[in-house]
């Protein structure tokens, strides 16, 4: 699907292409988004952009990395925000951005995408900002998800921590290592965004007005603030399962100081009892009328004399 706006200051807001349209020559403002694209839609992108090939490429497979490439009239980004409808936790959105335009392209629905293009279709004076404040517009509810997303984490750790005291169990383990191996990759995944926004807000980007600059130093401290979050959200990941596996190692210790005392316990009776199952005709008790108790009382006194030396020796 393909929705397009062209806004000119006198002509006012068009939804449609004009024939012989050349929006990299136009001096009116061109956003055009495409969602879930066709091979034939993206063809729109080299024979009316002109853009480079390997760019259209990477927007029908998006890499999970963010990145930015940077040419001669126009610049190529890569972001990454948080959509946890997805199986991959994460969606992909690739912006063309030019002088006066700005083509956004992504395979999933953005809720906080849509939100800003209505915005802009019953606003078309928002356009007087440069197509360069729509980019900022994208990018502040973008990291505004994963600022929801933390929140949302840190609940659940909390929980988890209280879930490994109460009752450690595979599941809590499972989830544990789900969160671990999130906490990877949005390290990764922010850490490359942050760098494409400090270059977003350096001076020599000659793509975003010198006006709008600060709204992206604005980004980049929030981009600041999220990696020093997936980092705590790592750490608090990686201590809950250091406290999983040292309580389950514990309890593990516990069982194992069980079953040693009474295999030590069972070990001078399986003796008595394997010196008296021998089938010799003269052996001492044998026909002695109350052997058999005697026998089992001593049992019995060494089993007591060895569990009360275990308890002053504080082994169970």
């Amino acid at each position: 699907m393909q929705r397009l706006l062209i806004f000119h200051p006198k002509q006012g807001l068009k939804e449609n292409l004009p024939p012989g349209f050349q929006p990299r020559q136009s001096e009116e403002f061109t956003w055009l988004d495409l969602v879930q694209p066709a091979r034939e839609e993206l063809d729109l992108l080299a024979d009316l952009f002109h853009f480079h090939p390997l760019a259209v490429k990477d927007c029908l497979h998006p890499h999970y990395r963010p990145g930015m490439a940077q040419y001669d009239e126009y610049a190529f980004l890569t972001l990454r925000c948080i959509q946890a409808r997805q199986r991959s936790l994460t969606a992909a959105l690739n912006v063309f951005l030019g002088p006066g335009f700005i083509v956004t392209v992504h395979q999933e629905e953005l809720d906080f995408l849509n939100k800003i293009w209505h915005q802009y279709r019953q606003d078309p004076r928002l356009f007087a900002k440069g197509v360069d404040f729509i980019l900022y517009s994208l990018l502040e509810p973008l990291t505004e998800t994963f600022f929801a997303f933390f929140d949302r984490t840190e609940a659940r750790i909390e929980y988890l921590e209280e879930e490994v005291f109460r009752q450690p169990t595979r599941r809590i383990l499972n989830q544990v290592f789900t969160m671990r191996r999130q906490a990877i990759k949005l390290r990764k995944i922010l850490g490359a965004q942050r760098d494409i926004i400090n270059v977003l807000a350096y001076p020599e980007f000659n793509l975003v007005k010198p006006e709008n600059r600060v709204f992206f130093l604005d980004i980049y401290n929030e981009m600041l603030r999220l990696i020093d979050q997936v980092e705590t959200f790592h750490d608090l990941a990686s201590s809950t399962l250091e406290i999983y596996l040292s309580l389950t190692s514990n309890r593990l210790n516990e069982i194992m100081k069980v079953l040693t005392v009474i295999t030590t316990i069972m070990m001078p009776l399986s003796l008595i009892a394997g010196i008296y199952g021998m089938n010799f005709r003269y052996m001492p008790e044998l026909e002695w009328r109350y052997g058999y108790f005697v026998v089992l009382g001593v049992m019995a006194l060494l089993a007591g004399v060895m569990l009360h030396f275990f308890r002053r020796k504080g082994w169970f």
